[in-house]
């Protein structure tokens, strides 16, 4: 009769919990992102990156709150090691999205700069959580 010898379990990587929360969050923002694009949109106020629809936005305008998202996101999937400071900066990016819509609408603005805080808060958590591992 053999017995094997015990192996010893690999011990969990420490931020890849973190990189889901990062991950849901900025997903979470996205979703968040389309919905007030579709709320403005709806009632006759869209952002400016849309742009109304007699005269919409350029397409490329588009694109800067996108990459707010898709950045931290691939950071996050890529980066783990950098994925705090890259979601922190998008997070103030995108909160400066809402800057021209302060004057023309300034709820849809506040929207944007509460999403914008939020992803801030968990990218500021990242960073104290992620240095307690190292």
């Amino acid at each position: 009769m053999e017995f094997a010898p015990p192996t010893a379990q690999t011990p969990a990587v420490p931020g890849s919990g973190w990189q889901t929360v990062s991950a849901i969050t900025w997903i979470a923002v996205l979703s968040s992102l389309i919905a007030i694009t579709i709320s403005s949109r709806t009632i006759g106020r869209p952002v400016w990156w849309v742009g109304p629809t007699v005269d919409p936005a350029p397409a490329y305008f588009m694109l800067i709150p996108i990459a707010c998202v898709i950045i931290p996101l691939v950071a996050t999937i890529r980066l783990p090691e950098r994925m705090a400071i890259i979601g922190g900066i998008s997070a103030i990016v995108l909160m400066a999205t809402a800057i021209p819509d302060i004057d023309a609408s300034p709820a849809l603005a506040i929207a944007i700069i509460v999403i914008g805080l939020a992803a801030l808060i968990e990218s500021i958590a990242l960073v104290l959580v992620t240095r307690h591992y190292r």
